[in-house]
């Protein structure tokens, strides 16, 4: 199977449960509140490097508390930001 044949399917797939996840809500009248961003205790100084603008100190900070690969602290320090409104 290459890529990108299973990126499709991966692709029309979610758009399915998506379908059927807004069928459900509208049947039983409900409706999806996306839970607030907590930031964890341990990422506050991440934040902070963040909130000034330094995304390289944010991602040094977030590996060395994380000890995780500059790729995922990279999508950390993104999705840190987002869930800061920044």
């Amino acid at each position: 199977m290459n890529d990108e044949f299973e990126i499709r399917a991966l692709r029309e797939r979610v758009s399915k449960l998506e379908a059927e996840m807004r069928f459900l809500y509208k049947h039983v009248g409900v409706t999806f509140v996306q839970p607030a961003f907590e930031l964890d205790p341990a990422d506050r100084e991440v934040a902070e490097f963040i909130k000034k603008g330094d995304d390289l100190k944010a991602m040094q900070a977030y590996r060395g508390v994380h000890k995780v690969s500059a790729v995922e602290a990279k999508a950390a320090v993104d999705a840190i930001r987002a869930g800061l409104g920044l």
